[in-house]
């Protein structure tokens, strides 16, 4: 027996998230992995997606979004998410080496430093003794519903990164590259 969750197929997947999961096909022209994944349990998938398109309704950037789910996703050491979002975040306009200094947690601009910085925190901490970040993120002039959308993208990020950990997901993106050192 293996300690790794497989990756759902059209005939394993439930009932219920066959449809979620030819949504993706139709829309993304695959189904990632950790979306099969994830199918195992459809509801769980289903609120995870709907999540992810509530959080793209905010006032933060494709840009800034990409940039938190890359920093996050190096802290927690996903390599699945880190590649998924490398890829995602060339197609939001973050340049290769853009793409190295999110994952490092550093921003082109005050805010971006900012947003990372304060992910980071809470990364790390659960967000407690944020003062600093706070400041920081008020002074580049972030608002609460900006601060509460990088806590839910945190959170969300959070989880798809221990599932694909713990799922131990093939990754079926280009792989990201090991980060160069400083």
């Amino acid at each position: 027996m293996t300690n790794r969750i497989a990756p759902t197929t059209p005939a394993t997947a439930p009932e219920a998230a066959r449809p979620i999961l030819e949504q993706l096909r139709a829309g993304l022209g695959k189904v990632p992995n950790l979306f099969a994944t994830i199918a195992h349990a459809p509801h769980t998938l289903r609120g995870l997606l709907g999540w992810d398109t509530a959080l793209g309704e905010g006032s933060l950037t494709r840009r800034e979004v990409e940039q938190l789910n890359l920093h996050v996703s190096e802290l927690n050491g996903c390599g699945y998410c880190v590649s998924a979002h490398t890829a995602l975040g060339k197609m939001s306009g973050l340049t290769p080496e853009e793409t190295v200094a999110a994952r490092r947690g550093t921003g082109a601009t005050a805010r971006e430093d900012a947003l990372l910085a304060f992910a980071r925190r809470v990364v790390r901490t659960g967000g407690h003794g944020a003062t600093t970040e706070l400041a920081r993120l008020r002074a580049a002039g972030v608002t609460d519903a900006e601060i509460l959308d990088v806590l839910a993208i945190v959170a969300l990020k959070t989880f798809t990164n221990a599932a694909a950990i713990v799922a131990q997901t093939e990754i079926d993106f280009p792989r990201a590259p090991e980060l160069p050192l400083p």
